[in-house]
């Protein structure tokens, strides 16, 4: 079993893991604050407003657990304060700003809060929804017209849905995305 000393210094927040590394002196956010952050990464914006009956019946059947909300209301601030920020990112109401502030952190603090998000943001891969939602249309397109023929070539539904289910199937390995040329790899040419 190992030892680990936590009096000369804490945790680190990283955006991936934490690591045992000396803190500045003057350290903006405390342990506790850079672990609620931590904790919040899967929350979702639902998980900050009540729940109601309906809300509650499709999360059973989902098996969709909710969010334990804090019981300290200014580490419940700072969490519903990361969850938007994650969400919403620039688009953040200024009142969400005002109530984190109401709840006693300094702007200084609010600061290192968006920092530390920010950080962990990956980089936005610009319109791969709509390349996919786009592909998907042309794929079922496909298929539909798949199905319409071969049901009326062989008078029978059935046949024609086990036709482009196989089509289907034979055709995906042909839809894949172009290998991307490793970094340092020349091209030849």
């Amino acid at each position: 079993m190992a030892y680990v000393d936590t009096r000369s210094h804490e945790l680190v927040w990283i955006p991936r893991f934490a690591v045992s590394a000396p803190m500045p002196a003057g350290a903006l956010l405390v342990r506790v604050e850079r672990d609620v952050l931590l904790a919040s990464r899967r929350d979702r914006v639902s998980s900050l407003h009540g729940d109601s009956p309906r809300g509650r019946w499709i999360a059973r059947i989902f098996g969709i657990e909710p969010a334990n909300r804090l019981a300290d209301p200014r580490l419940e601030a700072l969490r519903r304060f990361a969850v938007l920020l994650r969400r919403r990112g620039d688009r953040l109401p200024a009142a969400e700003q005002a109530r984190i502030v109401a709840a006693g952190f300094t702007p200084l603090q609010v600061a290192e809060v968006r920092r530390l998000l920010q950080a962990e943001r990956p980089a936005p891969r610009i319109g791969w929804k709509r390349r996919y939602i786009a592909m998907v249309a042309i794929l079922f397109a496909i298929e539909a017209v798949i199905f319409r023929l071969a049901s009326a070539y062989f008078s029978d539904g059935l046949v024609g849905f086990a036709f482009t289910l196989t089509t289907l199937v034979a055709g995906v390995p042909l839809v894949r995305r172009p290998a991307r040329p490793r970094a340092g790899s020349a091209r030849p040419g």
